[in-house]
């Protein structure tokens, strides 16, 4: 079992500071504890990409839960719906009482969570944790192995991927409650210093999906999912219906429907957000950004990522590395 937080991704000092600053603090959090952090957007201005409040854009890693564990939970059968109805209890307790909670998931791993409440609405939910808690180890196996048994499942694939989560100390709990709540804290003074006006979200024409607990079908928010989890895959619309055992139809209507943007739009929009931190990274090159955001080929990723951006990729990464031109 890993007793230290993972290695964090290689990112220059640099590059930190020039994240949009909400996230610029989730991550220095992460890197420090090996923990988790995400914003689940209840009313799209945060997922809609508006440019209101422009310290608090966050990319699709910190809008949807993605660390290895959970994903490799998504991945098994029911195990992504199932994922889903754990975060509504939550999200549904949370919008009840209007104040966090912290606790276990299904399976075992540790998170805390907290509301962003602005002019007396809750606009989010920011979860903190997806980690191991020295001394409740013993906790999450038999949670695992009870999850595995009823499913008929095998248990060990998951005990093998839990040696990739982090351990903390229960004594750190009320440390990191204080570091989330000052996240919280953080986003309440930028709502209100940009004047959101929270009434007006729901029913924007909004350029990324936001994702709306309550009502999302499943079918569109394992659309989602598959994306996020397979960015780096020369796939499309067809592949996606097809390992949801849906027509491409079907699926790209009710996409529509309920985010109010085409699905192939927002894959799109997707794979250059993912290219664009990647080209922030001198060391990578536009073609090694090109493949690994699923990109078929340069030309093509050029062409979508000018459109989208209104510049090349070149041009984009020479100003974002500061190399001039």
């Amino acid at each position: 079992m890993s007793t230290t937080p993972p290695p964090a991704p290689p990112k220059s000092p640099d590059l930190l500071e020039r994240m949009p600053l909400l996230q610029s603090f989730m991550v220095a959090l992460e890197r420090e504890t090996g923990m988790s952090m995400s914003f689940d957007d209840m009313t799209g201005f945060v997922t809609g990409f508006h440019s209101d409040v422009k310290p608090m854009h966050l990319d699709w890693e910190h809008q949807l839960h993605a660390c290895e564990f959970c994903s490799f939970a998504k991945e098994q059968p029911r195990g992504y719906l199932e994922c889903v109805l754990n975060k509504l209890v939550v999200n549904r307790i949370i919008l009840r009482k209007r104040k966090g909670l912290e606790g276990h998931c299904r399976l075992g791993l540790f998170d805390m969570a907290e509301p962003l409440i602005h002019g007396g609405r809750v606009l989010g939910i920011f979860s903190y944790g997806s980690v191991l808690v020295r001394g409740r180890e013993k906790l999450t196996r038999e949670k695992i192995h009870r999850y595995c048994q009823r499913r008929n499942l095998d248990p060990k694939p998951f005990l093998e991927t839990l040696k990739s989560v982090s351990l903390i100390d229960e004594d750190s709990l009320p440390r990191h409650r204080e570091a989330l709540q000052a996240v919280v804290r953080l986003a309440e003074y930028f709502c209100e210093s940009f004047g959101v006006q929270q009434a007006i979200y729901r029913n924007r024409e909004l350029k990324y999906p936001y994702v709306d607990p309550e009502h999302m079908p499943y079918v569109v928010k394992a659309a989602m999912q598959y994306v996020i989890t397979h960015i780096d895959e020369p796939f499309i619309v067809k592949d996606i219906a097809s390992h949801l055992h849906c027509h491409p139809d079907f699926l790209s209507r009710r996409f529509k429907q309920h985010t109010g943007v085409g699905l192939s739009d927002y894959l799109k929009q997707v794979r250059v957000d993912h290219a664009k931190r990647l080209l922030e990274n001198p060391k990578i090159d536009i073609g090694m950004a090109s493949e690994m955001s699923g990109f078929s080929d340069r030309v093509h990723f050029s062409k979508v990522f000018r459109r989208l951006t209104g510049v090349t990729p070149g041009q984009y990464q020479r100003k974002a590395t500061g190399a001039g031109g």
